[in-house]
């Protein structure tokens, strides 16, 4: 039975497409991961490990292997400073990193808020998560550009070209969210075990800024009689650049302004079903560890939208014949967004913005085998669900393969995710370690020690504190 399970479960994962997704790298995997699995598949909250568990706090987000070279520019959350900050925005964002090669760009970044998640008898449980996310994300921009973007164009490191273009555009997206998630254990036996999972979230605080355009040619050139010191040129350059709200400071209860920031509802659902019964003959006493040979699980997540009917939101329209653009125009569209883009190409006509767009809603399949006590192997797939066509202002995830082997016990887990991403032309390798209260994640540790492979990495740091469920509370 063991190999006909191992063979089913290998089958299935290698058969799949699946999409690298914005969650903890292995942590969201382990049956001891509470609240962070919770947030991928809240069937985790039905016979729960854990009597309560608090995540104190997380950061996380997308950089790239400058980064350690400039830590206090803090492009850990460049995302999510976007919507509030003008500050050196330029300098952050040439320290984040894109989870893609090439095309498109895809940057996030995200906190978790304290969060907490109780038991409910030895069935049940119910968590309630606070969490922030940030997206930046770019399609065709040609490695010239993004050449440009992080070597400037006053250093003399930017070489001179000439080629087409085409349609491009520029997003960035933040929101934040609570959820409520209950989930229950709807069968108990020896070798069967059947968990549900349903989570109600509200969407506040959604800012968005984009630039969408068009362009024949583009050309980067050096200035006559100027050292080291080139310009961008884009020929018959059309543009749309809009904001739903302008950048201002963040005040909380400003938060939930529907006048000022977009809002929304989503929804999570899971299962989750355990098979095999075969390492309950190593457990000791009290020895709360699963015993299943293959579990298989299933979720909906983020499905659900957010909708923008702010007051003083503005898109702005144009064409020029031809666009220059020096190192000081770069700059100020870094920093200002938007923003500082309508302050240097004349607008044609302007209008407001009233959009509803899709949350980054996704499908997970997952098969984890437990090929030694304690020891597994983890296939998984995330998939976008139900994508809109032609909707670039959609918030999405990545298509990839990830294969996780993973250690856990009820104080430890190790994985090292193997994550194949469709655009990339090299697997990401990541190494997660949490070891008590404390947790350390990387999604790609390649990504980080030189340019090759994927460009950027995830990185996660979390504080969390908990209890555990035990048989020998009950007695």
């Amino acid at each position: 039975m063991k190999k006909t399970v191992l063979t089913f479960a290998l089958f299935l994962g290698i058969l799949s497409q699946a999409a690298y997704a914005q969650q903890i790298p292995g942590l969201e995997l382990s049956n001891y991961g509470g609240l962070y699995r919770a947030t991928r598949n809240p069937s985790v909250l039905g016979g729960p490990k854990h009597k309560w568990q608090i995540n104190i706090g997380t950061l996380g987000g997308s950089i790239n292997y400058r980064y350690f070279n400039f830590v206090g520019e803090n492009s850990l959350l460049y995302p999510l400073l976007i919507p509030h900050s003008t500050k050196e925005l330029y300098g952050r964002s040439r320290t984040t990193g894109s989870l893609l090669n090439d095309d498109p760009i895809y940057t996030v970044s995200e906190i978790r808020w304290p969060s907490a998640m109780i038991s409910i008898g030895k069935y049940q449980g119910l968590a309630l998560q606070f969490r922030t996310r940030g997206f930046v994300t770019g399609k065709n921009l040609p490695d010239p550009i993004q050449t440009l973007y992080f070597h400037r164009l006053d250093t003399g490191s930017t070489p001179p070209t000439d080629q087409a273009w085409g349609n491009f555009n520029l997003v960035q997206q933040s929101f934040s969210d609570v959820s409520v998630s209950y989930g229950v254990q709807l069968l108990d036996l020896e070798a069967h075990k059947l968990r549900i999972g349903v989570t109600g979230k509200r969407v506040f605080g959604a800012r968005i800024g984009y630039l969408n355009g068009s362009a024949d040619r583009y050309s980067i050139r050096p200035l006559a009689g100027a050292d080291e010191t080139s310009e961008l040129v884009i020929q018959n350059f059309a543009y749309e650049s809009g904001y739903s709200n302008p950048n201002k400071k963040m005040r909380i209860s400003n938060l939930f302004n529907s006048d000022q920031y977009g809002s929304g509802w989503g929804y999570d659902l899971g299962f989750s079903y355990e098979l095999g019964a075969y390492w309950g003959k190593s457990k000791e006493v009290f020895d709360e560890s699963p015993e299943y040979l293959v579990r298989l699980s299933g979720s909906l997540t983020d499905v659900g939208s957010i909708r923008y009917k702010t007051t003083r939101s503005k898109v702005s329209t144009g064409r020029e014949a031809q666009a220059v653009v020096g190192q000081k125009e770069l700059e100020n569209v870094s920093d200002q967004g938007p923003e500082g883009f309508m302050t240097l190409f004349p607008s044609e006509n302007d209008t407001t913005f009233q959009k509803r767009v899709q949350l980054p809603q996704a499908f997970h399949l997952e098969a984890d085998i437990q090929l030694v006590k304690g020891f597994f192997l983890n296939l998984s797939q995330t998939k976008r669900y139900k994508p809109r066509s032609g909707e670039y202002l959609d918030l999405n995830q990545l298509d990839a393969f990830t294969i996780t082997p993973r250690f856990e016990d009820e104080d430890s887990d190790f994985s090292f995710p193997i994550s194949f991403i469709k655009g990339n032309n090299r697997p990401s390798i990541g190494a997660v370690g949490h070891f008590g209260p404390v947790f350390l994640g990387f999604s790609n540790v390649n990504g980080l020690l030189k340019k090759g492979g994927a460009r950027g990495s995830m990185v996660y740091l979390g504080f969390t504190a908990w209890k555990l469920n035990r048989k020998k509370d009950a007695e």
